[in-house]
């Protein structure tokens, strides 16, 4: 290769002996490669100042209370209720108690009176509801029984087994 030819990375025209401008070091190299100054002694690292963070980064694991469920419990709201709200949501809540308030006539003390009846008494009869569809699919008793202990964990007699189909899923006798 000719001289004139030669390709340097100097093209500006600056060699290594010319002094950089602006109060730079004039130690040859470019960033890590600078040789002349020592590492600093102190520094480094994080300082001292962080505080916790408060960014949601997990909005689905962060429980968010409503506000409303303080004042549920301000009016003096039943726990059981209160924990309804909390469930199902203040909102959903609150729709349920304009109907049941619409439905039934308070006391004279302003209190809505109601029964309601045990959740139990719902999973009964879904799985009475059960037993009557499979014996009126020609289920024998024994394999019914069989099938609600797998299917609901329930563990029946043949005679309640017999019963619930004498009478059918309603408690009537058919």
């Amino acid at each position: 290769m000719a001289k004139s030819e030669v390709r340097s990375s100097m093209t500006h025209g600056l060699s290594d002996q010319a002094p950089l401008p602006i109060g730079l070091p004039s130690s040859p190299g470019v960033g890590g490669r600078q040789a002349s100054s020592p590492p600093p002694t102190v520094g480094g690292g994080y300082p001292d100042i962080c505080t916790p963070s408060d960014f949601d980064f997990f909005p689905a694991a962060v429980e968010k209370i409503d506000p409303r469920l303080g004042e549920l419990q301000a009016i003096g709201l039943h726990p059981a209720w209160l924990g309804v709200a909390k469930t199902i949501g203040v909102d959903a809540f609150l729709a349920a108690w304009r109907v049941l308030d619409a439905s039934v006539r308070p006391s004279e003390r302003g209190v809505l009176e109601l029964q309601l009846r045990s959740y139990r008494s719902f999973l009964r009869y879904q799985r009475n509801r059960y037993i009557d569809a499979l014996a009126a699919g020609g289920v024998p008793p024994t394999e019914i029984r069989s099938r609600v202990a797998r299917d609901l964990g329930e563990n029946l007699s043949d005679v309640t087994i017999r019963r619930v189909i004498k009478e059918g899923y309603r408690g009537r006798k058919k």
